[in-house]
Protein backbone atom coordinates (compact mmCIF):
# COMPACT_ATOMS: atom_id res chain seq x y z
CA UNK A 1 0.00 0.00 0.00
CA UNK A 2 3.11 2.58 0.61
CA UNK A 3 4.39 1.72 -2.61
CA UNK A 4 2.90 4.80 -4.72
CA UNK A 5 2.70 6.63 -1.83
CA UNK A 6 6.61 6.62 -1.35
CA UNK A 7 7.91 6.56 -4.68
CA UNK A 8 10.40 9.61 -4.26
CA UNK A 9 12.35 8.46 -1.50
CA UNK A 10 13.53 10.86 1.70
CA UNK A 11 10.23 11.30 2.78
CA UNK A 12 9.05 11.12 6.62
CA UNK A 13 5.95 9.16 7.49
CA UNK A 14 4.01 7.53 10.55
CA UNK A 15 1.11 4.73 10.33
CA UNK A 16 -0.49 2.60 13.05
CA UNK A 17 2.28 1.33 15.99
CA UNK A 18 1.47 -1.88 14.63
CA UNK A 19 2.72 -1.33 11.14
CA UNK A 20 5.59 0.60 11.80
CA UNK A 21 7.92 -2.20 11.05
CA UNK A 22 5.83 -3.10 8.26
CA UNK A 23 6.66 0.55 6.77
CA UNK A 24 10.13 0.75 7.99
CA UNK A 25 10.46 -1.81 5.13
CA UNK A 26 10.38 0.05 2.67
CA UNK A 27 13.84 2.29 1.25
CA UNK A 28 14.17 5.69 2.05
CA UNK A 29 11.05 6.04 4.05
CA UNK A 30 12.19 8.05 7.83
CA UNK A 31 9.65 6.05 9.75
CA UNK A 32 8.51 8.20 13.05
CA UNK A 33 6.07 7.38 16.07
CA UNK A 34 4.32 10.51 15.69
CA UNK A 35 0.43 10.33 15.63
CA UNK A 36 0.71 13.14 12.68
CA UNK A 37 3.52 13.64 10.69
CA UNK A 38 3.67 16.38 8.11
CA UNK A 39 6.15 16.07 5.17
CA UNK A 40 4.42 18.86 2.57
CA UNK A 41 2.37 17.05 0.47
CA UNK A 42 2.43 13.86 2.17
CA UNK A 43 0.37 13.86 5.96
CA UNK A 44 0.41 10.41 7.49
CA UNK A 45 -1.84 9.43 10.92
CA UNK A 46 -0.95 6.44 12.94
CA UNK A 47 -4.46 5.29 13.60
CA UNK A 48 -8.30 6.12 13.90
CA UNK A 49 -8.22 8.82 16.42
CA UNK A 50 -5.08 10.08 14.93
CA UNK A 51 -6.88 11.51 12.09
CA UNK A 52 -9.24 13.67 13.83
CA UNK A 53 -5.66 15.14 14.44
CA UNK A 54 -4.83 14.68 10.73
CA UNK A 55 -7.37 16.27 10.03
CA UNK A 56 -7.41 19.63 12.46
CA UNK A 57 -3.75 20.00 11.58
CA UNK A 58 -4.59 20.70 8.46
CA UNK A 59 -7.75 22.98 8.90
CA UNK A 60 -4.68 24.35 11.09
CA UNK A 61 -2.64 24.59 8.34
CA UNK A 62 -4.77 26.24 5.62
CA UNK A 63 -7.05 28.20 7.93
CA UNK A 64 -5.02 29.06 11.19
CA UNK A 65 -5.03 27.74 14.78
CA UNK A 66 -8.57 29.52 15.58
CA UNK A 67 -10.53 27.57 12.96
CA UNK A 68 -9.36 24.60 14.12
CA UNK A 69 -9.77 24.76 17.69
CA UNK A 70 -13.66 25.28 16.29
CA UNK A 71 -13.97 22.48 14.65
CA UNK A 72 -12.51 20.15 17.69
CA UNK A 73 -14.79 21.92 20.00
CA UNK A 74 -18.03 21.12 17.65
CA UNK A 75 -16.57 17.48 17.36
CA UNK A 76 -16.67 17.58 21.18
CA UNK A 77 -12.52 16.53 20.30
CA UNK A 78 -9.41 17.52 22.56
CA UNK A 79 -6.58 17.86 20.29
CA UNK A 80 -3.29 16.07 20.75
CA UNK A 81 0.01 17.88 19.96
CA UNK A 82 2.20 15.19 18.72
CA UNK A 83 2.66 16.30 15.50
CA UNK A 84 6.20 15.99 13.88
CA UNK A 85 6.42 18.97 10.91
CA UNK A 86 9.06 19.53 8.51
CA UNK A 87 9.62 22.44 6.95
CA UNK A 88 7.88 21.34 3.71
CA UNK A 89 5.27 21.79 5.31
CA UNK A 90 5.89 25.32 6.88
CA UNK A 91 6.20 26.39 2.90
Amino acid sequence: PYTTLFRSRGRTATTNRNALDDLRGYEGVTVLPNRVVDDGNIVTAGGITSGFDLALHLVERESGTEKADRVAAGLEYQRQADIWQSSLAAS
